[in-house]
């Protein structure tokens, strides 16, 4: 075997070179190679993809085509707002009977409708209509006609169970003067049930000029609404 001396000058990097010189000069040191690399092997073609097939129920879709279940609580659904509100009918339709009391007038019946026509959650405005059987004379005598009514009013709170209402219109024959006269009405209606109305009222009727009977009545009223 070769022997290598190192000049005793010399830097590391030329004592590296002569040792790497030496061992390839050596011819009874083995070096080992890498392996060649494998030969390339073919792989067979996929499949053709299947064509696109309409889906009638999502039943029948595997599960990782189905989308994930709703994880909500009910009470939790309960207590969500409803996003609407319900749609009310925006007219009130009224008709009944009742007793009109006046000083001056026999108490007699009166036949009372009401239309209306509501303008928000707590107010209307109605038309109530009445017919009152039983009248007098400008004497002060007793007779058979009627006189008539029609007042349009307010409505306040008409959703309430006590709602108050005042307003104005026309009176004729009043006391059976035969003529069409200006009047106050203010009253309140009792809501019993959603169908069900007791009503009160106070009417001044301004009488013409020459007549002195009070003309203060009142009336006492049950109608149904609708």
């Amino acid at each position: 075997m070769k022997r290598i001396r190192l000049h005793p000058g010399g830097g590391a990097l030329v004592g590296l070179a002569w040792l790497a010189l030496a061992l390839a000069a050596d011819p009874g040191r083995a070096q080992s190679l890498p392996a060649p690399p494998a030969p390339w092997v073919p792989i067979a073609p996929e499949p053709a993809a299947a064509g696109w097939e309409p889906v009638t129920d999502a039943a029948t879709l595997p599960a990782d085509y189905l989308p994930p279940p709703a994880n909500r609580d009910p009470a939790e659904l309960a207590i969500v707002p409803r996003q609407g509100k319900p749609i009310e009918n925006v007219g009130i339709y009224g008709i009944g009977g009742g007793v009109n009391f006046g000083s001056d007038l026999p108490n007699s019946g009166v036949f009372t409708g009401r239309i209306g026509y509501k303008l928000n959650e707590t107010l209307a405005v109605s038309l109530r209509p009445s017919v009152i059987f039983g009248n007098r004379d400008v004497l002060g005598r007793y007779n058979g006609q009627t006189s008539f009514q029609l007042p349009l009013t307010l409505d306040l709170f008409r959703r309430s169970v006590v709602s108050p209402y005042l307003g104005g219109g026309i009176a004729t024959n009043t006391y059976s003067t035969g003529q069409t006269n200006a009047m106050l009405t203010g009253g309140v209606d009792l809501n019993i049930t959603q169908n069900v109305t007791l009503g009160f009222n106070v009417n001044y009727v301004f009488l013409p000029d020459g007549v002195t009977f009070d003309a203060l009545q009142a009336m006492t009223l049950l109608y149904l609404k609708f």
